[in-house]
């Protein structure tokens, strides 16, 4: 009823005209009765706890913010018509709800607004460093910023930000500065980021709590910074840093090394550019871990073992920093590329590696495998993952040719599906112009069958059995064809199959290549013992020299025979060999002289029936046939680049010469990279052949010609 009453008065007051509406007097005297409440009420009481501990004070703080509340929001709903008919009719006048908040803060916040903040920041500093605050105190004294910004128009969080804030974030910064500094220096790089990540939890614990969520960003990230961004150089580089933990993701302590690469991942993945940084580390470990592998393997001076070891040891390594990158890194791209540019690093600082990897590719397909393969299909698949890494890929196709071939001749392939298998992997990644060569190297073999069959229906009256594989120019690995001299059983044989292809196919050429094939040559070593060596085709030709007569110098036999000298001492070598023993030496040496002397050895003991002649690796590794093999691709390379050139100005028909490259350059990527000075030498050399033409005006600028 007093409501009422009062209401009643204060409308009849306003409606009335001149000179008995009392708006405006009424309007003053709301504004003095507030004026008079703060100064006679809050002001004495809040100054009366200004000195005592913090807590005490935000207490009254927090009450007279809410007597105020009560007060003003009273006031306002009695004084409603004000708010109708007398603001909006006069200028320069706030709504008495505004007027009432913009009264508090003239009186009493501005007066006690950086106590309030000062009380509020002590007791968080207390908080961080361990001891319980009341936090629904906290969030109502911090409210009181929020809330009186948000009564005012015009003004809504700016109170917070100026008079709170900015203040919050400046604490907060040199407090972790100073803590981050002594954790630093005390702590090993594990255990300081288990610390850190316990701060980065409590102050998001106290963002849900009690301090407004616009202090969200700016919090966090003065916390992210003083604890991990700035620090974060000093951080990966200590003794216990990045290399620590990658490194006992190994032994015993892997699990925990596991999970602090997790826990630093989860830290600066909030970090700007803190994840690059990791990234770098991470690929210059395991830069140096690849490169140790391949000086390893390079000490081991190349036996089987260890170039098997390389290949095997890079295999894990990837799958191991593979698996970090999945699990630990959350598959982050910026992770799975410092892998990738780790690997491309190392794997083509030289063609070492490649040549390692196409040898290990041939072994681990070839028959009688000495490597321990628990699944092949995964082991192709890790190879193939290596030769991604390759750049250029034409070195490694060459060697991986050559190794295919070899086992295919010899009849080496373990298995038919395995060879289509990996064909069809390398195609996935690498294409189908070069693995189209491999695959038809195949067919030649299969056609190469079917002659044979029709060849033998025909001719059934030799003594000796014969097999040819009639290898198709260009899909196979070119080599020189050595002209030899053939006995009279092989010639003939030779000569029959050579005119029953010329008559199935005319127009084509056959040429033996002797240095490739193998035979089963029974061998009567003495009257008790007669043997089957399964040997190659040079060391048949010598052995059949022993028809006609028992001991040769190695000059008869080159004459004899027109073997190749190297060739020839690597054939009777492997026979003459300790541990073979099927041919005696005289002088037993390693070295071979034009008048040494051989014989087949009538000691000569096996127990069994069919004994394969293994071919020694003894001829030197000479640099002009590495040479001649390097001018050979890079011939193909140039033949490569001038396709692509004209192929691009083809569809282009004017181009830019950077234009030009950029676009050579990305077509050959796939093969190798092509170096631009080597593309320029190119585009002069087609210039010259008038496939392209410069322009006239503009020597940077070419026009395709033909």
């Amino acid at each position: 009823q007093q409501y009422i009453a009062t209401y009643d008065t204060i409308f009849t007051m306003c409606i009335q005209r001149e000179p008995y509406n009392y708006s405006s007097p009424l309007y003053q005297k709301h504004s003095e009765a507030l004026t008079k409440q703060y100064k006679e009420k809050f002001i004495p009481a809040l100054t009366k706890v200004k000195g005592e501990p913090g807590v005490i004070f935000l207490k009254e703080w927090v009450k007279r913010w809410r007597c105020n509340k009560w007060a003003v929001d009273g006031m306002t709903r009695m004084f409603m018509y004000l708010d109708r008919f007398h603001v909006p009719n006069s200028e320069d006048l706030l709504n008495t709800s505004e007027q009432g908040y913009t009264l508090y803060r003239q009186n009493v916040f501005e007066q006690f607004k950086d106590t309030a903040r000062n009380a509020v920041l002590n007791c968080i500093q207390r908080e961080r460093d361990g001891e319980e605050q009341d936090r629904d105190l906290l969030r109502d004294s911090i409210l009181v910023y929020v809330e009186l910004g948000n009564k005012l128009k015009k003004v809504e969080l700016q109170i917070y930000k100026d008079d709170f804030h900015k203040a919050l974030v400046a604490q907060t910064k040199q407090y972790y500065k100073q803590k981050s500094r002594f954790w630093l220096d005390q702590q090993t790089c594990p255990e300081y980021l288990v610390q850190a990540e316990k701060c980065v939890q409590d102050e998001e614990g106290r963002l849900a709590s009690y301090i407004d969520k616009y202090s969200n960003e700016g919090l966090m990230t003065a916390t992210r910074d003083e604890l991990l961004k700035h620090h974060q150089d000093e951080l990966l580089s200590k003794s216990t840093g990045i290399d620590s933990m990658l490194e006992r993701t190994t032994g015993a302590d892997a699990e925990a090394a596991k999970e602090d690469l997790a826990r630093l991942y989860r830290l600066y993945s909030c970090v700007q550019g803190g994840n690059s940084k990791i990234a770098d580390s991470v690929k210059v470990h395991i830069c140096s871990l690849g490169n140790n592998y391949i000086q390893k393997s390079k000490e081991a001076k190349g036996a089987e073992k260890s170039d098997h070891e390389l290949i095997r040891s890079l295999i894990d390594l990837h799958d191991r920093f593979l698996k970090i990158v999945k699990t630990q890194f959350q598959s982050e791209q910026v992770f799975h590329k410092a892998l990738k540019e780790a690997f491309e690093e190392f794997i083509n600082k030289e063609y070492y590696t490649s040549a390692l990897l196409a040898r290990f590719a041939n072994d681990i397909l070839k028959k009688g495998t000495k490597i321990a393969i628990a699944d092949l299909e995964n082991t192709m698949d890790h190879v193939v993952m290596l030769y991604g890494y390759i750049r250029d890929k034409d070195i490694f196709e060459r060697d991986y040719q050559q190794y295919l071939a070899s086992r295919l001749l010899q009849d080496l392939s373990e298995s038919e599906q395995s060879e289509r298998s990996m064909i069809g992997k390398l195609k996935t990644e690498s294409g189908y112009h070069w693995t189209s060569k491999l695959e038809d190297m195949f067919k030649d073999i299969q056609r190469s069958k079917e002659l044979m069959v029709d060849f033998k229906k025909k001719h059934t009256d030799f003594e000796c059995e014969l097999n040819v594989s009639v290898c198709t120019t260009g899909a196979w690995p070119t080599s020189s064809i050595q002209p030899v001299k053939k006995p009279v059983d092989i010639a003939t044989v030779s000569e029959r199959f050579t005119q029953f292809y010329l008559n199935r196919f005319s127009g084509r050429r056959l040429n033996f290549q002797m240095d490739k094939g193998k035979a089963d040559v029974s061998v009567q070593f003495s009257a008790k013992v007669k043997k089957i060596l399964v040997v190659s085709t040079y060391q048949m030709l010598v052995l059949l020299l022993f028809n006609n007569k028992q001991t040769w110098t190695f000059k008869e036999m080159v004459d004899a025979t027109g073997i190749p000298r190297e060739d020839l001492m690597v054939a009777v070598l492997s026979m003459a060999h300790p541990k073979v023993k099927a041919m005696r030496k005289a002088p037993n040496t390693k070295e071979v002289a034009d008048d040494h002397k051989f014989q087949i050895n009538p000691k000569y003991t096996n127990p069994r029936a069919k004994i394969p002649i293994p071919t020694l690796n003894i001829k030197p590794d000479k640099p002009e046939e590495d040479n001649a093999n390097m001018e050979a691709i890079y011939r193909l390379r140039r033949h490569q680049m001038d396709a692509a050139i004209v192929r691009i100005m083809k569809a282009r028909k004017t181009l830019k010469h950077p234009d030009l490259v950029t676009e050579v350059v990305k077509q050959l990527r796939g093969r190798f990279t092509p170096k631009p000075v080597d593309i320029k030498k190119r585009i002069a050399n087609l210039i010259e052949l008038e496939y392209l033409e410069r322009d006239e005006n503009d020597r940077q600028l070419y026009h395709y010609k033909m």
